[in-house]
């Protein structure tokens, strides 16, 4: 496959909106400094596409070019990624033109997203015509390079200003969070996970790139990604948390679980952190998280070690995160065939994973979607990373659908705890421009 430098560096994400204007599937994925990697995929060549019973591998057109049957799609997509590697002897790094997919998978990659989420399937893995990988301040591009000239297209006037609202307000999500509360004093789980959605609408359209670029430059800090919907909507976030990254054997996780705000200064600051730290219910909720992440990784790892837990700054919040290192046997399993034993964590689900998803489905009453599923890139040897995909919002023309959650335990409060999602909220509000608050 050709592949060139680009000696002036475009903005990638510039570069996405441009392709969307003009028609184009754009997805776009960046790792955070200081090891920072942005990788943009534009057109479709290939999609690899969850279904129920498993996986399937398509051609531009939609055309059926293999499948794999099984439970679990996040496993059989990686075993399709498997079989196409081989047959395109892909054993080169991406910035020398080797194969590589972006996207991603739903909270429940199980079952078809409902409304409002119709245009994702449960999972979906995109080879795209052209792939440009940002790696050490260097730009490479590969597959059709005519597409780095796009011409200018039409966009509709953007939204000048925005108006949130809420389809399910603050006492109820209050209620939720209790009765969830009394549902694990009573020992039915030991932690649950449960999401707010907000809604946000404009007065024009909401540009996913733009919405993006606001997001990078406020949280540095985080994984950036647009994944696009075939409605036309996008998924958009800022996540701060890897589920998983791969490097030939070595695995890499870093969960978290456990928050606390940002300080005015630096004293305040570290005095929150200490709080943060001191505080029984972080404390507990994290160690179930770590440890089962641990867990997850020895199935598939010859060995495993755990960090002590750190607390890890963000722009406007602080959490409790352990690092997580594995390193795999020779017969490596791929990216996904290793995000197939971690997803979902409790971090985004809860503990033990049965009865936490089962009390979840009975109190949240709300559609995920992708939501608290994965985002990320997967290259032909194997190797790539996922974020979890938090922080984020669903965008369709005018209007945002914005989401957060919180770890719920037998002690917590829900007033905190709706305190909590509002700070996170505030990510992608702030990147829209409406406050955190109504």
């Amino acid at each position: 496959m050709s592949v060139i430098e680009l000696g002036q560096s475009p903005d990638l994400i510039a570069l996405a909106g441009a392709a969307r204007d003009a028609g184009l599937s754009a997805l776009v994925i960046e790792r955070p400094m200081p090891d920072a990697v942005s990788v943009i995929g534009l057109g479709r060549r290939m999609d690899l596409v969850g279904m129920g019973s498993g996986a399937v591998l398509e051609d531009a057109r939609g055309r059926t070019l293999d499948v794999e049957s099984g439970p679990d799609p996040i496993l059989a997509a990686g075993r399709l990624w498997r079989r196409l590697s081989l047959r395109e002897s892909s054993s080169l790094a991406p910035e020398e033109g080797g194969l590589i997919a972006l996207g991603g998978f739903a909270f429940d990659p199980a079952r078809e997203p409902g409304e409002p989420w119709q245009g994702f399937p449960s999972l979906r893995w995109r080879v795209p015509e052209l792939a440009l990988i940002r790696v050490r301040g260097r730009t490479y591009a590969s597959g059709d390079l005519d597409l780095l000239d796009l011409p200018d297209s039409y966009r509709g006037p953007a939204a000048r200003t925005l108006v949130r609202r809420q389809d399910r307000g603050e006492s109820e999500f209050m209620e939720a969070v209790a009765r969830a509360s009394a549902e694990l004093r009573r020992g039915v789980a030991d932690k649950v996970v449960l999401a707010r959605e907000v809604i946000a609408q404009g007065d024009g359209v909401l540009a996913a790139s733009a919405v993006l670029s606001s997001l990078r430059a406020a949280h540095p800090a985080c994984y950036s990604y647009l994944i696009p919907g075939d409605d036309g909507s996008a998924l958009v976030g800022a996540s701060p948390e890897l589920l998983i990254r791969r490097r030939g054997r070595q695995l890499t996780s870093q969960p978290m679980a456990g928050s606390a705000p940002r300080g005015s200064d630096e004293a305040h600051d570290r005095l929150l952190a200490a709080g943060l730290r001191r505080s029984a219910k972080d404390s507990t909720e994290h160690e179930i998280t770590a440890r089962a992440v641990a867990q997850s990784l020895a199935l598939v790892a010859t060995s495993v070690s755990a960090s002590r837990p750190q607390v890890v700054r963000f722009t406007d919040i602080q959490h409790l995160a352990t690092t997580v290192r594995g390193r795999l046997p020779d017969s490596a399993p791929n990216l996904l065939e290793v995000a197939s034993v971690l997803h979902p964590t409790p971090a985004v689900n809860g503990f033990p994973a049965a009865p936490a998803r089962r009390l979840l489905d009975q109190i949240e009453g709300l559609e995920r979607g992708w939501y608290a599923g994965a985002v990320g890139w997967i290259d032909g040897r194997g190797d790539g990373e996922l974020a979890v995909a938090l922080r984020c919002g669903l965008l369709l023309e005018d209007q945002a659908r914005v989401y957060a959650g919180v770890g719920v335990m037998p002690d917590s409060d829900p007033q905190l705890e709706l305190a909590e999602t509002e700070l996170k909220l505030r990510a992608l509000l702030g990147a829209l421009g409406v406050g955190a608050r109504s």
